[in-house]
């Protein structure tokens, strides 16, 4: 038996808005939801905790204090994430050394858009340095005494558009390091790992 001309008619209507109801959430997903849940914890990840001492890998140097910034164009939280960093570069830069890991060299005309030309950026192909730090999310902070004795390790706010000031750990980390004060315990909404996978771009057309 066809289907009638109204029967068809609905039939339509009903694949159309079945259809933008899954573009809506897509979008949400990709743009808000996936980015406000913990990022997914790499299999061999293994922790390093505040106060451990860590080697961190060339290029950079043992002796050295370091605030290092995990960056990743790819990623919108490290984009949204730039305006705050930038400021923290201002401020604090006579004080320690700040250094910009970049995933690859494709990402290094973008993070020189993003945050300045002038920055010292380095390319952590194989995740060499982030595995020293414990790292495996963007947007991420590090900061490392020149002892080599892990000082801070987490996020930079609770929100990925860091404009809540009362969470943003790690300026108040960099602040306190700065100022010979002991690391402040923040809790996992600072250690718990949000924003992307540091391969963001292999996972920017995921979907639940």
């Amino acid at each position: 038996m066809s289907l009638t001309f109204q029967a068809l008619k609905k039939i339509t209507v009903a694949i159309i808005l079945i259809s933008g109801i899954v573009v809506i959430i897509t979008i949400f997903w990709r743009q808000e939801i996936k980015y406000a849940i913990p990022t997914a914890i790499p299999h061999d990840y293994i922790s390093v905790l505040p106060g451990q001492t860590i080697n961190l890998p060339e290029p950079l140097e043992q002796g050295a204090a370091y605030f290092i910034h995990f960056y990743n164009p790819d990623c919108p939280c490290s984009r949204f994430n730039s305006k705050h960093i930038q400021s923290l570069i201002n401020d604090h830069s006579d004080s320690i050394k700040f250094v910009i890991v970049i995933p690859d060299a494709a990402a290094l005309m973008r993070a020189k858009s993003e945050l300045g030309n002038d920055l010292v950026f380095v390319e952590d192909v194989g995740h060499d340095i982030a595995k020293a730090c414990g790292v495996y999310s963007t947007p991420q902070a590090v900061i490392v005494a020149s002892d080599g004795k892990l000082f801070y390790r987490g996020n930079y706010n609770r929100a990925r558009y860091c404009t809540t000031r009362a969470s943003n750990f790690a300026e108040f980390s960099l602040i306190a390091f700065i100022n010979n004060q002991p690391p402040q315990l923040f809790g996992l909404e600072a250690t718990q790992s949000y924003g992307c996978a540091l391969d963001a771009a292999q996972t920017e057309f995921e979907f639940f």
